[in-house]
């Protein structure tokens, strides 16, 4: 499977943004000198340490990730896209973008996921993929 272009995950992002209310951002790696936090300092973020199992991603909790999460703000797309979005084009042959291991979920304001990435699998979730997707415990 190939991931999106960077303009398919460009127009997933911009189809979102009507409904998007927050925005939030699992660093699997660990957010410290992450090149996005440098983009969006002007913005405030709750900062979490550990992420809770989850349908979309986790079967487990994660408790070394770093979630943060942000009210929307059009700066975070623009920053999203400066770092070459979530994946990198198919002909490249690096592993991830600027981005890094970073997954991201796209909320309304009722907190219901409108999107979400899978970084290392190079996926864009829709909520029309949620049934798909849900594993049963």
């Amino acid at each position: 499977m190939t991931a999106p272009s960077f303009a398919e995950q460009s127009a997933w992002m911009q189809a979102m943004r009507p409904e998007t209310a927050r925005i939030e951002f699992v660093f699997n790696n660990g957010d410290a000198r992450h090149p996005l936090l440098e983009l969006l300092a002007h913005l405030d973020s709750v900062r979490t340490v550990g992420v809770g199992p989850d349908n979309w991603h986790y079967r487990r909790g994660r408790p070394t990730a770093v979630k943060r999460s942000y009210a929307y703000d059009r700066d975070i797309v623009r920053a999203i896209e400066s770092l070459g979005c979530f994946f990198p084009e198919a002909a490249s042959d690096k592993q991830w973008t600027e981005l890094g291991d970073v997954d991201v979920m796209f909320l309304d304001k009722r907190g219901k996921t409108l999107g979400v990435t899978v970084t290392h699998e190079g996926m864009l979730i829709a909520p029309a993929d949620e049934d798909r997707l849900t594993r049963q415990s």
